[in-house]
C-alpha cells in the first residue's frame, strides 16, 4: 500500500489562489496545524483519487527559495528532506513573469514539477493568451489551466500529478546562464564531488552550488569543506570582477533572463477594452478621506451580520443543552445508579463547561464566514495600506498593522507574524500592542455577555470593544514610542491583489475549517481546563458550597482587586482567573459555578426523548426562519412586527443576570479586552523575542492598562447613569 500513496507538495507566490485551489481538490478533507517549531499555518489533505491515495502537504507562500525567512526556510527545507514525490506550482496566469521566477528555483532543486496555470479564465477575460504546449516544452515540464474559483481544471492537474507519479522522472531541462558562469557551477560541482561528495548525496548539485554562491546556506546542516568554501569565495570574486555586480544580483538577473525569454515566446497580449473595476473600487476604498471610515463602516457591519445572524441559533443551542441535552444526560447517569458525585461530573464539569462555550460557536462561524469574504475579496491588504500613514505616528509602518489584523483571529499567530518586521524595536512595539487586540476567544465571551445584558444594542457594543482594544493600543503604543521606543519607521511595501468576487463554497470551507479547529480546541483543550476546574470547585471532597471550595477560596482572595472595577465577586475573578490559560475558558468557568442551580432545576422532570427531538428540530428550522428575518430586518424590512420575545428562562445565560448589572457587566468585559494574555500568547511573545522580560512587561502592561480602563469606566458610568 505505501507505494501507492503520492505526496504532493503545493508550492506558490502569495495572491496566486494557492489557497482557494488547495480547498477546490481538498473540499472538507484538509486540516490545518502549524509546522513544527514555529505557528504559521500548515494545511494537509488526505483523499482518494484513481488507485491512489493523495497526500497533500501546503507549503507557506513565497517568492523564492533564496532568503532566509521563516517561509522559505519551511519550503526548502520540506522539499530537500521529505522529497515530494510531485510538485504542484501554483502561478497566476495574469502575472506569469513574476511567477516563473520560483518556478525556475524548483527546476534547479530538480523537483518533479507540474505547473497550474491558475486564474486561467481572468488571464483570458485581459486578452492574455499563453501557449500552453510551448511553455511545457521551454520547461521540460506539464502545465495544466486552471480556475480555483470556479473549480474549472483539477481533474486534469491530478492527472498531470498520477502521470508525473507513474514516469518517475525529474525535469529533463536545464535552464543555462552565460557560458563563463555555467563553467563556474560545474568547477563548483566537480569540487564538491572531490572534497566532500555527501553534500551531492543530500541535496540537489545545481540548487546547491547556486545557493553556495549566492551565500544561501541556511539549508545546509553539515559543516562545508574548507576547500569548498575557498572555491566559492574565488568563484564570487570573479563574478565581481567580470560583471561589475555582487553575485546574489548577477544570478537573480540571470534567472530573470531566463524567464523574459520564456515569458515573450509564450505569452501574446491583445487589447481587450473593458473597465478595470480594481483601479475604480481603490479610489474609493484607498482614498485619503474616505478610506478609514469607510473600513470602520464594514467593521461595523461585519459585527451586525455577524450577530443578528447568529442569535437565533445561538438561542436554539442553549435550548437545546439546558432543556435537553443537560437534564437527559442527568437522568440517564441516574438511571444507570451513577452516583451524585459521577452526575455532577457530567453534568456541570463537561455539559457546563463545554457547553457554555459550544453556545457562541454560530457567532464564531458567522464571523468566519464574513472575514473569509473580506479576504478573499482583496479587501484586507487594502486595509493594511490605509493604516500605514497613521502607524506611523507611532513609529510603525503599515506592515505591523498586518500582524494586528491576524490577531483579530488569535494573538498567537500574529505575535509570530512580527518576525516579517526588520526593525527591532518596530517588532517589540508591535508584540506590546497585539495582547489589545481582541481575539476570537474573547469573542465568545463578548456574545455571552450581550445576550443577557444588551439585546436591543449588540453590535454598538462588540463594536466599541474592539475600537477601545485599538485606542488602547494606540494610546499605550505612543507613550511607549516616546519614552523608549524613539525610532523612526521603514517604508512600507505592500502587493494589493486585484478585487475578487469569492464563491459561496470557498467562504463556507473557510469558514468551517476554523470552525472545527475551535471545536476540536473545545473537545481537547477547553474541555481539560474545565474539568481541572470543576476538580478545584468540588475539592476538599463533601464541599456543600463552591465558594467554600479551593478555587473558590482562591477567588476570595484575589476578588478586592476587582471591587474597585464593580464586579468583586468570587466567581468573577475566579473567571477571569481562569482567563490567563485561554480566554474562551472564562465562560467553561462560569458554567461550571453556575450550571448545577439549572440542572438542579429540570433533572427532577422526566424527559420524553421523542418530544424532544421534535422540538429540537422544529427548533432549529425556527431558527432558520427567524435569521432570514433578521437578514432582512437589516435592510430595513421588519417581518417581526417590532417585537423581539427573548427565549431565555432558566436556562445556562439567565443564571449570570443577578451577579452582574448592564454596568458591572461592561466594565467586567472592558477588563477581559485588555487584561493579561493568554498562556499560549505569553509563551509566543517569550519565544519571538527572546527573552522573558518582554513577555513579563507584555503581562504587567495589559493587566495595569486593563484595571486603569475598567475603573475610567465603572466610575463614569456611575456618574452618567
Amino acid at each position: 500500500m505505501a507505494d501507492k500513496i503520492i505526496k504532493v507538495a503545493v508550492a506558490g507566490n502569495p495572491n496566486t489562489g494557492k489557497t482557494t485551489l488547495i480547498n477546490a481538490i481538498a473540499g472538507t478533507n484538509l486540516h490545518v496545524g502549524n509546522w513544527p517549531g514555529v505557528t504559521l499555518e500548515k494545511k494537509e489533505a488526505r483523499f482518494k483519487y484513481r488507485d491512489y491515495e493523495i497526500h497533500l502537504i501546503d507549503l507557506p507562500g513565497t517568492y523564492s527559495l533564496s532568503n532566509d525567512t521563516a517561509e522559505e526556510k519551511i519550503a526548502v527545507e520540506f522539499l530537500i528532506k521529505e522529497k515530494p514525490d510531485v510538485v504542484i506550482d501554483v502561478v497566476d496566469s495574469t502575472n506569469l513573469e513574476r511567477n516563473l521566477y520560483l518556478t525556475v528555483q524548483l527546476l534547479e532543486l530538480e523537483a518533479p514539477l507540474v505547473v497550474a496555470l491558475n486564474m486561467w479564465d481572468e488571464a483570458k477575460s485581459k486578452g492574455i493568451d499563453i501557449d500552453v504546449e510551448k511553455l511545457e516544452k521551454l520547461l521540460c515540464i506539464r502545465a495544466v489551466p486552471t480556475s480555483a474559483v470556479k473549480e474549472e481544471g483539477i481533474k486534469e492537474l491530478l492527472d498531470a500529478v498520477v502521470e508525473i507519479y507513474e514516469r518517475k522522472e525529474k525535469p529533463k531541462c536545464v535552464l543555462h546562464f552565460e557560458d563563463q558562469i555555467e563553467e563556474h557551477i560545474k568547477g563548483l560541482i566537480d569540487k564538491i564531488k572531490e572534497v566532500q561528495p555527501i553534500l551531492l548525496d543530500l541535496y540537489p548539485a545545481r540548487y546547491l552550488a547556486l545557493s553556495l554562491i549566492e551565500g544561501n546556506v541556511f539549508f545546509i546542516d553539515i559543516s562545508l569543506n574548507n576547500e569548498i568554501q575557498k572555491y566559492v569565495q574565488n568563484v564570487r570574486e570573479e563574478i565581481e570582477k567580470l560583471y561589475h555586480k555582487d553575485p546574489v544580483t548577477f544570478i537573480v538577473e540571470e534567472r530573470y533572463s531566463i524567464i523574459i525569454s520564456i515569458y515573450e515566446q509564450v505569452v501574446k497580449k491583445h487589447v481587450v477594452k473593458s473597465v478595470d473595476i480594481t483601479f475604480l473600487l481603490d479610489k474609493v476604498f484607498l482614498h485619503k478621506l474616505f478610506g478609514l471610515p469607510i473600513f470602520f463602516l464594514l467593521m461595523w457591519i461585519l459585527f451586525e451580520f455577524t450577530f443578528e445572524l447568529s442569535s437565533p441559533y445561538v438561542d436554539w443551542l442553549d435550548e437545546t443543552l439546558s432543556s435537553f441535552i443537560a437534564p437527559l444526560t442527568a437522568q440517564l447517569l441516574s438511571s444507570l445508579g451513577a452516583s451524585e458525585w459521577l452526575q455532577s461530573f457530567v453534568s456541570e464539569g463537561i455539559i457546563g463547561g463545554v457547553g457554555f462555550v459550544l453556545v457562541f460557536v454560530p457567532v464564531l462561524f458567522f464571523l468566519y464566514v464574513f472575514m473569509a469574504f473580506l479576504e478573499g475579496s482583496g479587501y484586507m491588504a487594502r486595509a493594511a495600506f490605509l493604516m500605514d500613514r497613521f502607524m506611523s505616528v507611532l513609529g510603525l509602518s503599515g506592515k505591523s498593522f498586518i500582524p494586528m489584523i491576524i490577531g483579530f483571529g488569535c494573538n498567537v499567530p500574529a505575535v509570530y507574524a512580527t518576525r516579517t518586521l526588520e526593525n527591532p524595536k518596530e517588532k517589540i512595539l508591535t508584540v506590546l500592542m497585539i495582547p489589545f487586540m481582541s481575539c476570537g476567544a474573547r469573542l465568545t465571551v463578548y456574545a455571552f455577555f450581550v445576550t443577557i445584558f444588551f439585546t436591543q444594542h449588540k453590535t454598538a457594543v462588540i463594536m466599541s470593544l474592539y475600537l477601545l482594544g485599538i485606542a488602547v493600543a494606540v494610546i499605550v503604543a505612543f507613550i511607549l514610542q516616546k519614552v523608549y521606543f524613539k525610532s523612526q519607521s521603514l517604508p512600507f511595501i505592500l502587493e494589493l491583489p486585484p478585487y475578487r468576487l469569492p464563491t459561496v463554497r470557498f467562504i463556507l470551507r473557510n469558514a468551517w475549517i476554523k470552525t472545527r479547529a475551535f471545536l476540536y480546541e473545545a473537545g481537547t483543550f477547553i474541555l481539560a481546563t474545565s474539568v481541572v476546574i470543576w476538580f478545584l470547585l468540588h475539592f476538599p471532597v463533601g464541599v456543600k458550597k463552591t465558594e467554600d471550595s479551593v478555587f473558590g477560596h482562591i477567588s476570595k482572595a484575589i476578588a478586592p482587586v476587582f471591587e474597585p472595577l464593580g464586579f468583586g465577586n468570587w466567581q468573577a475573578a475566579g473567571a477571569l482567573m481562569s482567563g490567563f490559560v485561554a480566554k474562551e475558558v472564562v465562560i467553561a468557568t462560569m458554567g461550571n459555578i453556575y450550571a448545577g442551580e439549572v440542572i438542579q432545576e429540570t433533572e427532577e422532570e422526566k424527559i420524553d426523548i421523542k418530544e424532544k427531538l421534535v422540538q429540537m428540530g422544529t427548533g432549529f428550522l425556527q431558527a432558520n426562519v427567524e435569521a432570514g428575518k433578521k437578514l432582512l430586518s437589516i435592510f430595513g424590512i421588519d417581518l417581526a412586527g417590532g417585537e423581539e420575545e427573548e427565549e431565555f428562562e432558566k436556562t445556562l445565560l439567565d443564571t449570570v443576570k443577578n451577579a452582574f448589572t448592564p454596568l458591572t457587566a461592561f466594565s467586567f468585559l472592558v477588563f477581559l479586552l485588555l487584561y493579561t494574555p493568554c498562556m499560549a500568547t505569553v509563551f509566543a511573545i517569550k519565544q519571538e523575542l527572546g527573552s522573558w522580560k518582554w513577555a513579563g512587561i507584555s503581562v504587567v502592561i495589559s493587566f495595569t492598562s486593563a484595571w486603569i480602563v475598567a475603573f475610567v469606566v465603572y466610575h463614569l458610568g456611575r456618574l452618567v447613569f
